[in-house]
C-alpha cells in the first residue's frame, strides 16, 4: 500500500512511529506512540507550514493513530494537514462509521462496542477515514478477548484487496 501511494505521490516519506508494540499493549505503550506522532507532527508543521500527513495504523499502531486523532481536532492546523488516516485491525473498530471497510473494500457494520481508544467522531465525519476490518478478524470485531486472535488478524499485509483499498483512498486525498 505505501510502496503504491510513493509510486503515485512524489516527494512523499515514510516515518516509523516509535513505540514498545507488545502482546499486551498498555496504556503507557500507545501513550508513547502518539507521543512521539504528536511531536513528528508538530515539528513538521513548524518547519513546513504546508506538509500533508496521511496516517496509518495496524492493529496497536491503530490504536496509537486513534490517540493521536484524540489530540488533534479536526479544525486545529495538525488536523486540518492529516489528510487521510487508514486503520487495519483496530482493536477499536466502531460498527457503521463513515468510512469502515471490510476485507474487499465494502461496508462493514462489525459489532466492536469498545469506544475508549476509538477515532472521534468528528474525524469520521471528515471522510479522511478509511478503517478496515476483515469480517472474521476478531482483534476489530469485538470478539478477542486477551492475546487470543484469529488468524485473520495477520493477512492484512497479504490481501491485495485491503492494499488497493488503502492506496485508492489515500492518493487521491494527498497528492
Amino acid at each position: 500500500m505505501l510502496n503504491e501511494i510513493l509510486a503515485a505521490v512524489p516527494g512523499g516519506s515514510i516515518y516509523d512511529t516509535r513505540y514498545l508494540a507488545a502482546p499486551d499493549a498498555t496504556q503507557l505503550t500507545v501513550k508513547i506512540g502518539s507521543d512521539n506522532v504528536i511531536q513528528f507532527i508538530n515539528d513538521g508543521l513548524a518547519s513546513c507550514p504546508e506538509q500533508r500527513y496521511a496516517l496509518f495504523g495496524y492493529s496497536q499502531g491503530a490504536t496509537v493513530t486513534n490517540q493521536v486523532l484524540q489530540n488533534f481536532t479536526t479544525t486545529s492546523p495538525q488536523g486540518q494537514q492529516i489528510k487521510s488516516i487508514v486503520n487495519i485491525g483496530n482493536p477499536y473498530h466502531l460498527p457503521n462509521k463513515q468510512g469502515n471497510a471490510d476485507e474487499n473494500c465494502g461496508t462493514t457494520g462489525i459489532l466492536n462496542l469498545i469506544e475508549d481508544f476509538g477515532i472521534p467522531d468528528a474525524w469520521y465525519a471528515t471522510g479522511k477515514v478509511r478503517d478496515i476490518c476483515f469480517s472474521d478478524d476478531q482483534v476489530c470485531n469485538g470478539v478477542s478477548l486477551g492475546n487470543i486472535f484469529s488468524g485473520e488478524h495477520l493477512l492484512y499485509g497479504f490481501s491485495e484487496s485491503v492494499q488497493k483499498c488503502g492506496a485508492e483512498f489515500v492518493i487521491p486525498k494527498i497528492s
